[in-house]
């Protein structure tokens, strides 16, 4: 009898299988169907596979963000390996019970499927309520009914059958006739997600959350290409291949709504919502504009500030879109007077202030600082920047910061009135032409002077320098340093000696594009902790870190918003207590004194840049 059923169920596994794969199939044709998909697959180098392997079947990109996130990625990936066990065990079980009905063998493996369904039964279960609507931004998950309901209870379904397994074998035969419902649901429910994120990690390279990808080279089109090229993202139907499987990975978790800024403040920006609603019109409204379904509002609401596309577990990148989207605008001149005035500002002026460009650097000259055409006897050529060029209190950041790099023995200089803006400003508000114009420019000055070696207090002409120009020209390989991470090196070359410590507890705002975006941490620490006698960690801090409000471009215009997102950053470093708020960029400082004084803080809580505070305790 037994023999029978174990038949049957092998009869119902192999159907049911078959009926898995002819509907993935069908929904992989949307991707160029399984040749194309496989063929781009067999391309995969080791660097692609590695990732799969740690960021999907490890989950490992939950575990970099640290906190709740890490329950859901354990248990996410426990559930998964465990139900493909189970399967496999129980399809090695029916075969072996059939062919030779060896006991002991049959007995072993009743038990190893037992285990495993345990695992399965408490790691689905636990899945389930992680999924429970408590989350900001996460009420949606109500909505989860019908066959996305029946999906989300399969897994802890097989694992009571597996666990009866060790009392009747029929249950075995009962687990794997129906263990290939979990696959045949996966393209018609929103667990999709599930194959295009593998699909995401296995056929895209690995970006640094926050650098933008480049469209089109500037410098090698020709007539024929220009007729042909497309600007921005203007219509759903221009999604291509890879990027709908990128917009498929979405899960809905709400995970990039619960860390965004602009979310927070209650601007017109859902991650989540601009994900959903491309994925929707790219199958549903292709001839659309994509603003006929989203409001232009809520792509100049992004600060690019990456929290979202870090915090995301099957790899969505949120901000390519959001500014794809803004380059379709500008190209269309579908902007209002501040953005063109910015545009305006660097093409004419070449800066992003507005002022005249000739004599920007004059003030310099009187630290006995010269210009990189009058000497080549120098460490580092120090990139001003607009701000530090123009802006009084940027100034004094950069008169802070010649003056450590003198103490320290280190020669530097600056480009003079051949500065000009490093573009970040415009590539962000989606003027790439423009951008790549400046950026070519720029690494021709930097090849014809010479320049190896660059520091800034920027941390966007940094990224832009450092990730994004050598995607123009691979062959600018300058060092890229931010002004923290040269900082730390000479106080531990023992070049820069503290003589006194700031009495005053200090807390760090951690800037987007230098921490986030490009690893740079512990620098900026080190220096605080020997230059203060009490260091406060926020509690958005390092990868974490809560935006100023500033990035995007977003300094030069204005969004509606319930409050503005510098005063929700300021709110929460004033709840540590700190006497002084460190900072490591001119923007970060700009948004935050201006949130001080709006709060009514700024006569008894300082906001100092990290070269201000290590020059009180080196001038002693």
């Amino acid at each position: 009898m037994s023999l029978l059923i174990g038949i049957m169920a092998l009869g119902i596994y192999i159907i049911l299988m078959a009926v898995a794969i002819l509907m993935i199939a069908r929904r992989l044709d949307l991707y160029g169907g399984i040749y194309s998909i496989a063929r781009n697959i067999g391309r995969t180098g080791s660097r692609r596979i590695k990732r799969f392997v740690g960021d999907f079947i490890l989950q490992g990109r939950f575990f970099r963000w640290g906190g709740e996130p890490v329950i859901e990625g354990i248990f996410r990936g426990v559930a998964l390996c465990s139900y493909v066990l189970i399967m496999i065990f129980s399809l090695v079980y029916v075969i072996i019970s059939i062919v030779s009905q060896k006991k002991e063998f049959l007995a072993m493996l009743s038990t190893i499927n037992t285990v495993l369904g345990f695992i399965a039964l408490v790691a689905g279960g636990i899945i389930i309520y992680e999924m429970r609507p408590r989350k900001v931004g996460r009420s949606w998950l109500l909505d989860i009914k019908g066959l996305d309901l029946l999906f989300l209870l399969l897994i802890p379904i097989l694992g009571l059958v597996a666990v009866l397994g060790i009392y009747s074998e029929i249950a075995i035969y009962v687990g794997l006739a129906i263990s290939p419902l979990l696959i045949i649901l996966t393209p018609i429910t929103r667990f999709w997600y599930n194959v295009a994120s593998a699909l995401n990690f296995l056929l895209r390279d690995e970006r640094i959350p926050g650098k933008l990808p480049t469209p089109y080279r500037l410098d090698q089109l020709d007539e024929a290409s220009l007729e042909k090229l497309r600007v921005g993202l203007g219509y759903f139907k221009d999604i291509g291949v890879t990027d709908l499987i990128n917009l498929d990975s979405c899960a809905n978790c709400g995970l990039c709504d619960s860390v965004c800024p602009a979310y927070a403040v209650e601007r017109p920006l859902s991650p989540r919502q601009v994900v959903l609603t491309l994925r929707m019109g790219f199958k549903e409204t292709p001839d659309k504009q994509v603003i006929d379904l989203l409001s232009d509002d809520v792509f100049w609401a992004c600060t690019t500030c990456s929290a979202c596309v870090q915090i995301c577990p099957m790899g969505v990148d949120h901000v390519p879109f959001i500014v794809d989207v803004r380059r379709w605008l500008v190209y269309n001149m579908k902007i209002d007077q501040k953005k063109i005035s910015l545009i305006t500002n660097i093409a004419n002026n070449g800066n992003s202030i507005g002022s005249p460009n000739i004599g920007r650097h004059e003030w310099i000259r009187k630290l006995g600082v010269n210009t990189a055409e009058e000497t080549s006897e120098y460490d580092y050529l120090l990139w001003v920047g607009c701000m530090g060029s123009f802006d009084e209190r940027a100034r004094r950041i950069i008169e802070a910061f010649i003056d450590l790099l003198k103490e320290a023995g280190l020669r530097i200089a600056v480009l003079g009135d051949l500065e000009t803006c490093c573009g970040d400003p415009l590539r962000r508000l989606g003027e790439e032409s423009r951008f790549q114009d400046i950026a070519l420019r720029n690494i021709e000055l930097f090849k014809r002077l010479g320049v190896r070696r660059i520091v800034t207090i920027c941390p966007h002409g940094y990224n832009v320098f450092k990730n994004e120009y050598r995607d123009l020209d691979p062959s600018f390989d300058a060092e890229i340093l931010h002004h923290t991470e040269l900082l730390s090196r000479l106080v531990d070359e023992g070049r820069l000696r503290l003589r006194k410590r700031i009495d005053k507890p200090i807390t760090l705002h951690d800037s987007c594009y230098i921490a986030r975006i490009n690893g740079v941490i512990e620098e900026p620490r080190r220096v605080l902790r020997i230059s203060s006698s009490s260091f406060k960690e926020a509690r958005r801090s390092s990868l974490r870190t809560f935006c100023c409000g500033a990035g995007g471009a977003n300094y030069w215009y204005d969004v509606p918003e319930r409050k503005r997102i510098s005063v929700e950053r300021a709110e929460e470093l004033l709840s540590l207590g700190a006497g002084v708020i460190a900072a490591e960029c001119p923007f970060c400082i700009a948004m935050l004194e201006d949130a001080l004084r709006n709060l009514g803080r700024d006569r008894d809580v300082e906001v100092r840049d990290i070269s201000e505070i290590l020059g009180l305790g080196v001038k002693g």
